[in-house]
């Protein structure tokens, strides 16, 4: 009766979201679920989106689908736990993206879906989700004519795939399923130019390169969690041959991941000529990372076993953005060795655009800054063993405006940075933690164009006033950060002569208690974490409170 009352036939929605709650009342039967739904049919003429959540019938009404709602383009079937089969929404003429998710009671997928003759006739994307019953899909000759994106997610009892060509597919994503629809659903397609698969269960060396085959088109291909493969091909010449448009490939916790070719060591670098970004993260089984000539884009990341990275002789000279972080084993020296390998950061790469280097243990020093001339950002962070930095270089960096150099405690500011110079275009430095105290550097002759500085504390920074660092301050700063600073009390006096200041960050400075009254009203931006002293002072109805509630952007968390 309240469906019936709710006469939705009657208005004219274009978007209806039918949500059925988690109680259920154990006197509606499920037959009396369907009957609801039924009464709840909206107006075919406008009905544009339909979303249905939770729904708790055994089959769903005629309406639910009926190729009279000429304008739906947009379906979501959700959680409807109780259906064994799905509604058949095949014949709706205008429907573009389709979601169908958590209804493990649905075993098949076929004629109830797709319905007689063409099927989907304008679907582009279609994505299936936590589907843990499901086993078997097949589809009649012509349906999905203009599909682009497929995603099958949460779905391993899926074994049996029967479909038809799939000309318009370009995405393919997979995660928790088995090797068979893999291979299937590649072999279909002709078109695709973007493959993302997770934790394919079945997925050996001897298999993927049976479905790499099928990806003479593919520009990108992301592998995360598929731990039996070892090598991704024999070697470059024989993927080349087969990956021929391959741009990008993303790497993640693919543990029996040893090295990208088992003949890698063979190549002579050039053969995978379309190659542009390699990232890898959480291969905890990789050793030698053996990059192609055209690399521009290359990040390793939290790679345990990862000994050497390197390029053919000559190679690197594309490279634009460079990215080591936390690579236990990574060496600085001997980094393949033999003729045609050169050391990771080398010469050649003229073009190098940002470098980012993060807990590398093993690097105690890096190549003359001089050759990088094109280099924009450069940030180094917890290198430890690094004893040098050739500071005196930075002045010749005429392209560089963002520079990081933070907790590298072996760093000594008096002979990595002598000149007190820095490069001219700077806009932007985060700088502390080496191995004299920020409290005893000497004055630095900071470009004009410096607007952001963040200032970080190392072992033995034990001021208790920031007035001890008035001289790396100066008024054009409009960004201004302090973080570690464990004894520092008082800020407010240094930093009021920063009239120009915009954005102040105050992190674990646990004994700071003010801040400068005088610049907080033309604040755009204040952060503070990890001070306890502030966070009292600046919350609601603490003595600040006043002068910086009107500052648009406050973030102050313990």
């Amino acid at each position: 009766m309240d469906a019936r009352e709710a006469n939705l036939c009657q208005k004219r929605f274009t978007n209806i979201e039918l949500i059925w709650g988690e109680k259920f009342n154990v006197l509606q039967t499920k037959t009396h679920q369907k009957e609801v739904l039924n009464e709840l049919k909206p107006h075919h003429d406008t009905l544009k989106k339909l979303q249905i959540v939770s729904y708790r019938g055994i089959e769903f009404p005629n309406w639910v689908g009926d190729p009279s709602f000429c304008r739906l383009t947009k379906v979501s079937i959700d959680g409807c736990e109780e259906c064994t089969s799905l509604p058949r929404l095949g014949q709706l003429p205008s429907l573009k993206d389709l979601f169908i998710g958590r209804m493990s009671k649905v075993k098949v997928v076929g004629l109830d879906l797709h319905g007689i003759g063409l099927a989907f006739p304008s679907l582009e994307m279609l994505h299936f989700y936590g589907m843990s019953g499901w086993e078997e899909w097949s589809t009649n000759s012509g349906a999905f004519p203009c599909l682009q994106e497929l995603r099958i997610e949460d779905c391993p009892n899926l074994l049996r795939v029967s479909l038809e060509a799939l000309p318009s597919l370009r995405v393919l994503k997979l995660r928790k399923c088995g090797h068979d629809v893999l291979k299937r659903l590649v072999d279909v397609t002709s078109s695709l130019t973007m493959l993302e698969i997770d934790d394919i269960s079945g997925l050996t060396d001897e298999l993927w390169r049976g479905v790499i085959g099928y990806l003479g088109v593919v520009e990108e291909v992301s592998m995360k969690r598929c731990n039996e493969i070892r090598y991704l091909w024999e070697s470059e010449a024989e993927a080349s041959k087969v990956l021929m448009n391959l741009k990008k490939l993303d790497l993640c916790e693919c543990e029996n991941l040893m090295s990208l070719g088992e003949k890698e060591e063979d190549n002579s670098g050039s053969s995978l000529t379309s190659f542009r970004i390699l990232k890898v993260s959480d291969c905890n089984s990789l050793e030698h990372c053996s990059c192609p000539d055209n690399m521009e884009d290359l990040d390793i990341e939290d790679c345990d076993s990862v000994t050497s990275i390197s390029f053919p002789k000559g190679g690197g000279q594309k490279l634009k953005s460079l990215s080591i972080s936390n690579c236990n084993k990574l060496l600085e020296k001997d980094m393949g060795g033999g003729e045609k390998i050169q050391v990771l950061i080398n010469p050649n790469m003229l073009m190098l655009e940002s470098l980012y280097i993060f807990n590398w243990p093993n690097l105690k020093s890096i190549t003359p800054l001089g050759y990088f001339i094109s280099l924009v950002s450069l940030t180094i962070i917890e290198c430890e063993s690094m004893e040098s930095f050739p500071g005196h270089e930075l002045p010749n960096l005429t392209s560089l405006t963002h520079l990081v150099i933070v907790k590298c405690t072996s760093i000594g500011m008096d002979t990595s940075f002598p000149s007190g110079l820095w490069p001219p275009k700077l806009c932007f430095l985060g700088i502390g933690g080496l191995k004299k105290p920020i409290s005893e550097w000497g004055p630095q002759n900071f470009p004009t164009s410096l607007v952001e500085l963040v200032l970080y504390a190392g072992p033995d920074d034990d001021m208790r006033g920031l007035g001890e660092l008035s001289h790396l301050l100066h008024s054009s700063l409009t960004n201004f950060g302090i973080d570690g600073f464990e004894k520092l009390e008082s800020v407010s006096v240094a930093l009021q002569h920063l009239t120009s200041l915009r954005h102040l960050s105050i992190y674990n400075c646990p004994k700071t208690k003010d801040l400068p009254e005088t610049l907080l009203p033309s604040l755009l931006k204040l952060t503070i974490a990890g001070c306890p002293n502030l966070k009292e002072r600046t919350s609601k109805g603490g003595s600040y409170w006043p002068l910086i509630s009107l500052i648009p952007d406050l973030d102050i968390d313990e």
